[in-house]
Parts: structure tokens; sequence; C-alpha cells
């Protein structure tokens, strides 16, 4: 199933002020192929709704429907290239446009390509028992790293 903008099933948050974040990747077309199926919740552990539209990967959370991540793509000869990444600025205002770029990586790898790549842990959580933070925001179980952002 490729997921689209209506696979939640209820409506999501439209895209209000946005603030630019490095992110930047280039995939094959068989990994862009992938990361266009998208992503739709199925557990309550799943965080995420993940879609894209005309070359451009909008990210949701899943409960809310609140928008956080746009991506726009172009597409090479045989590779798809990030032209612009963008996250809601009042999330980006909390930890950062650099440790946002590092999440929307991991959520990509993991959520998207099926990679296991470590999960970025901000430097100042340092509260709560171990993969907690990670729970919270992506619902995963990853390794996990400490992001010097």
């Amino acid at each position: 199933m490729i997921a689209n903008r209506h696979s939640l099933n209820r409506d999501v948050e439209p895209f209000g002020e946005t603030t630019a974040i490095p992110f930047e990747a280039t995939y094959s077309l068989q990994e862009f192929a992938r990361i266009r199926r998208g992503l739709v919740p199925s557990a309550m552990e799943d965080k995420w709704f993940i879609y894209l539209e005309q070359n451009e990967l909008f990210a949701h959370r899943s409960w809310t429907g609140k928008a956080v991540f746009k991506l726009a793509f172009v597409q090479d000869t045989d590779v798809v290239r990030v032209v612009a990444a963008e996250c809601a600025s009042d999330v980006c205002a909390a930890r950062g446009a650099a440790y946002e770029a590092e999440l929307l990586g991991f959520l990509i790898d993991n959520l998207l390509l099926g990679r296991s790549t470590p999960f970025p842990i901000p430097a100042d959580v340092k509260d709560g028992p171990e993969g907690a933070y990670q729970h919270h925001v992506a619902g995963t179980g990853y390794p996990e790293r400490t992001e010097e952002v």
C-alpha cells in the first residue's frame, strides 16, 4: 500500500510556519521507491504518519496529525536528491535545526528504508530509563547515540 494524505483516516494538520533544517541526502531509485510508499501507523506505538505527494515528503505525528517535517526531492538520472528540508518552527525551536535534521535522517533510514541507524538522543536528555525518550519520539527501540548538537 502506498500512503497518501487520506490514509490516516482523519485530518492531518496543514503546515504552518516552518524552519529550514540542514538535511542533505541522496537516494537510489530503489530506495526512493521505498520512501514513496510512506508509512501508515498500524499500532499505538507507531508515532509517525509519512506520505509523498508530487516529490514532497510529509511527516506528521500519527496521534495528533501535527505537521512536523517536509522534504522536497528532485530526480537526477539515477538518483533522487533532497533539495529542501523543513521542520515546523515550534518543533524546531525546542531542540534546534541540527537535531531535527538528525532525527529526520533516523526516521527515513529506519521507518522507511528498513535500516538500523542509531537513534539520536539530544545531549540534554539525561533523565528517565534508557529508551524512554526514543519510544516517546519514534515508538522504536533501536540502539541510541548521544548527539552533541
